[in-house]
């Protein structure tokens, strides 16, 4: 097979959070361009992307498609913003976009959700308006939302700036979440895998049940990729897939292994009672409260279904013992 003939321009977008950064992609072919995420439609993100096609000298009719790899607002946020400047399509998972509707859909969209979700585990009822502020807040980042999008799926062939892509489902991030597999091994990772964190595999309204036990299995899928090259969502691109892979398997492990460590006095507790002891090392703001507490949750339930912990409900909220 011949080699790619493609420039893959990564691109580090600001982020107001702790995880500080988004690296999006610019994939070129001949004149033609391929963005892979977009980062949040804030100021600094719009005026990044202008410095950087000003510095490369590329002009935005030559952008042929804009992918995004799942629904986050620090992939979507400036995907509306993107299809304005340049008339290029959307290309996304279907399960990604109804997400972002269910959310954030400003006619129809229910950001209270995920508090109301999170009540029945032991949240605080009297925080559960800041989780909603919270979600609120995003909308500000992701509208305008794109006119055109196209949608994609698993099993797929996408043309990215004249090569072809195998579309790969990589879920428990999210449930859609996909990524983009060359077979010079060049692959767009979205966030499925990381150089140096660990990706967020939260429990959530309408997800996946078990999402930690499909993160997983989507692990030991992508070993099976003759994979090269990982051009992560997060981070600078690195090589070595099967033993980040490894490392981020045995973090879980030593996560579920503490998990159930709390619960060896018998004593059932809720999950935010476990969550507050699993991250009692450092305070959490709003939007770091709740990617840890839907993490916790997802572990917790990862070991109810596998039998290791057991659950029983009190004055309606779900407690948790072994």
């Amino acid at each position: 097979m011949s080699e790619s003939k493609q420039l893959i321009y990564p691109l580090s977008q600001p982020l107001p959070y702790s995880l500080k950064q988004v690296t999006c992609y610019v994939v070129k072919g001949d004149s033609k361009l391929t963005i892979i995420d977009t980062g949040l439609h804030t100021k600094q993100t719009s005026d990044t992307w202008k410095q950087f096609f000003f510095e490369q000298g590329w002009s935005w009719n030559q952008v042929e498609r804009i992918v995004v790899t799942h629904y986050h607002p620090d992939h979507y946020g400036f995907a509306g913003k993107l299809q304005e400047w340049s008339g290029a399509p959307i290309y996304m998972a279907k399960t990604e976009f109804d997400q972002i509707q269910s959310f954030w859909n400003r006619n129809n969209g229910n950001p209270k959700q995920v508090s109301s979700f999170f009540i029945p585990y032991g949240f605080p009822e009297h925080r559960s308006s800041q989780i909603t502020r919270h979600m609120e807040e995003f909308r500000a980042v992701i509208e305008p939302h794109p006119q055109v999008i196209k949608w994609i799926e698993s099993g797929e062939e996408l043309d990215i700036s004249g090569e072809k892509y195998e579309v790969i489902a990589t879920p428990g991030h999210s449930k859609g979440h996909l990524s983009f597999f060359h077979h010079d091994g060049s692959f767009f990772a979205g966030d499925v895998i990381l150089p140096s964190v660990t990706p967020n595999i939260p429990l959530l309204p309408d997800g996946d049940p078990n999402p930690l036990q499909t993160f997983l299995d989507t692990l030991d899928k992508l070993k099976q990729l003759d994979i090269k090259v990982v051009y992560p969502a997060h981070g600078e691109a690195f090589h070595l897939l099967e033993k980040r892979v490894e490392e981020i398997k045995a973090h879980h492990e030593r996560r579920l292994d503490k998990l159930k460590s709390f619960l060896l006095d018998g004593k059932i507790q809720t999950g935010f009672e476990i969550c507050e002891k699993l991250f009692a090392h450092r305070p959490l703001d709003i939007h770091n409260l709740r990617f840890a507490f839907s993490e916790t949750l997802a572990h917790l339930e990862f070991l109810r279904i596998n039998g290791e912990i057991k659950q029983t409900k009190v004055d309606n909220v779900y407690h948790y013992y072994k």
